[in-house]
């Protein structure tokens, strides 16, 4: 087979709302050129599809004179016999040919007829694409799975025939973890036959994110429109089971129903609460974070007992004296503003913890100096607070309004302009991934917790115990419902809290070789005690525990349990006994670091560091928008990091490899053993 070439091969990338297709490798890898709506509208005909809304109008058109009038043949023909006999045919002679049409014009048509006059009404239909409009949508993907074959089949054609590649042109198709075997072989089918590609390639999607990220092994977390799936990439093998394969109800959608059920009281629609979610000032803030304008300047009392003596309830001013005079609550210098400095707080430094006592407070009174400097810098400007430090913010909200046509035209067709009005919104924004109110029977959990606990599922459900630690620092959180700023930082908070074991001083102590055994009692003193000598039963790393537990713990065969004196409970072979690491309980969680070398993505990269996600498109994919497939693709950065990896794995299997590893099946391997042998070759 020739080799291919890069402008001849075509990705195609199915999301359960956006499609990103592109033909040819650019010498750079860029985001997707053309973003396609995951959706098509039933045609004319039973089981076609057009990828816009069609609409009909009709329009009546009455004629005035001549040239408004039917066509002529026909006219003719019914005036011709209206010549009485014995007169002049001026008609037939062509002398009055311009009153015969009249003549004919007046002539009544069905259903109006007049007394003596006749007026003709010919009604004209027109189609229009409504590119603006979803009404009676189809999206053949749902949850990640396909629920609409012969519109998904339309979809692949739709982009296809958009694309227009050359006869000599490979596919490289993304897969969802969703789908099926069956599922994989009848898209084989289908694009071996519709297409007649000579090369087709089907990718995971969870693998093509660990070639993005130029990582042999990975723990993705793709969070879609509506669910997320969580999988564990071992030396570019995908974990199959423990996969969490379309988790629903913690998508971008959840997100959208919190903020409506927030907003909606407010009139605030669906359409509003999702472009209030894309945009800038939508953000999840740590956990423990006050909201702005609620409990922002409470301070926690460092000591109970001081407020249970000044009969204090434990606000901000509980601290200070309640009496009379300079430096109180009720003093001269208070101004409402909890000026508390050289009052000291006896109480706790009596308590035994004086320099925890001073350093909290001189942390209290720098938070004060940097919060009062906040609002004017020193040129005596405003100074502009950071989101997360607003308890008002606003965000440009656009909606097409349909204008009317104009009385002198009532059956033109109507034109779409585009509105933007700015819309207020308080700290519901903050509050997007809250548990929901009760729906039925039981209360929503919070989205985070349940991702998190999937994580933590799929990872231990790795065969192999070694790479579960690599797994836990190699998280990678992709999809468009992640990009809501705060988003990951706010997982990884959640993973800490729920499942990172702290380090201590005792964690490890079955990994530290030493010659000491365990603490035992001597007569108040915590000295360890030297170890006996070595013996048949004694292991260094033992430390005066049982041997067999060590041996238990310790061995490669764990599940095997041992008589004492074999040749594995030697001393000989104590250098072989290797722990594996606390692989049930994770000690540390991190984020992979976004390549660096791709300038296109990284300019609109969404990091996995705090505070630096994007702000449009969410739910899996965001809208394509009225341009349709040519919208530009700007604005979207590493949460579509599955189609930088099809491109590089395209390059690698399309023109570097060419079929040397099985990286694709060609047309002719397909005429021989058919649609199922795709499994072979799927990566």
């Amino acid at each position: 087979m020739p080799p291919f070439k890069d402008e001849h091969i075509l990705i195609i990338a199915p999301g359960s709302q956006v499609t990103l297709a592109q033909l040819g490798l650019p010498e750079s890898f860029t985001p997707a050129r053309f973003r396609f709506p995951t959706r098509m509208f039933p045609g004319e005909k039973k089981g076609e599809f057009e990828p816009y809304k069609i609409r009909e109008r009709r329009q009546e058109v009455k004629p005035n004179n001549g040239t408004d009038a039917p066509k002529e043949d026909v006219e003719m023909k019914d005036a011709e016999p209206s010549a009485p006999q014995g007169t002049d045919n001026k008609t037939e002679a062509g002398q009055d040919l311009e009153n015969a049409q009249p003549e004919a014009k007046k002539e009544p048509t069905e259903g109006q007829e007049t007394n003596g006059e006749t007026k003709q009404e010919v009604q004209e239909i027109f189609y229009e694409e409504d590119v603006t409009s979803d009404e009676g949508a189809i999206y053949p993907i749902e949850n990640g799975r396909i629920a609409d074959w012969p519109c998904f089949f339309a979809l692949l054609t739709h982009v296809h025939n958009t694309l227009s590649p050359p006869f000599h042109t490979p596919i490289m198709l993304i897969s969802q973890p969703a789908w099926s075997a069956r599922d994989r072989e009848a898209i084989t089918q289908f694009v071996f036959e519709k297409f007649k590609t000579p090369a087709f390639c089907m990718m995971d999607s969870a693998l093509a994110v660990c070639y993005g990220y130029g990582t042999s092994t990975a723990t993705v977390v793709d969070v879609g429109k509506g669910k997320v799936d969580v999988t564990a990439v071992t030396d570019y093998l995908v974990n199959e089971h423990g996969r969490g394969i379309a988790l629903e109800g913690c998508g971008g959608d959840y997100m959208t129903d919190r903020l409506q059920e927030l907003l909606g009281s407010k009139g605030f629609t669906r359409e509003m609460c999702e472009q209030l979610k894309r945009s800038n000032i939508t953000e999840i803030i740590p956990a423990g974070t006050p909201l702005p304008g609620t409990a922002a300047t409470a301070r926690q009392n460092p000591n109970p007992a001081t407020s249970a003596s000044t009969g204090g309830q434990g606000g901000s001013n509980d601290a200070v004296p309640r009496g009379p005079g300079e430096g109180t609550q009720t003093g001269v210098g208070a101004n409402g503003d909890d000026e508390d400095e050289g009052v000291l707080d006896v109480a706790a430094i009596v308590s035994g913890n004086t320099s925890e006592f001073l350093a909290n407070r001189e942390k209290e009174k720098a938070e004060k100096t940097t919060l009062k400097k906040t609002s004017t810098d020193q040129a005596g400007k405003p100074v502009r607070l950071p989101n997360s430090k607003k308890e008002k913010a606003s965000f440009q909200y656009e909606e097409y309004v349909r204008l009317e046509p104009e009385k002198d035209a009532p059956n033109a067709p109507g034109r779409y302009i585009r509105q933007t009005r700015e819309i207020e919104v308080g700290i519901e924004r903050f509050l997007s991934t809250t548990p929901r109110q009760q729906t039925g029977d039981r209360l929503t959990s919070n989205i985070l917790e349940d991702i998190a606990t999937q994580i933590h599922h799929t990872i231990l459900a790795v065969p192999d115990a070694s790479k579960r630690s690599e797994l836990w620092d190699s998280l990678v959180v992709v999809g468009n419902g992640s990009k809501i700023k705060g988003f990951t930082q706010a997982l990884l908070n959640t993973l800490t809290q729920k499942f990172v074991l702290s380090p201590s001083a005792t964690i490890f102590t079955s990994e530290l070789p030493s010659n000491f055994s365990t603490p035992l009692p001597t007569g108040g003193t915590n000295t360890p005690a030297p170890g006996g000598q070595p013996g048949p039963m004694y292991n260094p790393a033992g430390h005066g525990v049982n041997p067999l537990l060590v041996a238990a713990t310790h061995s490669n065969n764990a599940g095997s349990t041992m008589a004492p004196g074999t040749p594995l409970m030697d001393p000989t072979t104590a250098s072989h006994y290797r722990s594996t690491g606390h692989s049930q309980t994770p000690t540390s969680v991190k984020t992979l670091k976004p390549p660096e070398y791709f300038p296109e993505w990284k300019e609109h990269s969404n990091s996995n560091a705090p505070g630096t996600s994007g702000s449009a498109g969410m739910n899996g994919a965001p809208n394509a928008g009225p341009g349709g497939p040519g919208a530009p693709s700007g604005g979207h950065g590493m949460e579509e990091a599955v189609f930088l990896g099809a491109q590089v794995a395209s390059k690698v299997v399309f023109v570097i490899d060419q079929g040397l590893s099985k990286g694709f099946m060609s047309r002719v391997e397909y005429n021989e053993n058919g649609p199922s042998a795709i499994h072979e070759y799927s990566m």
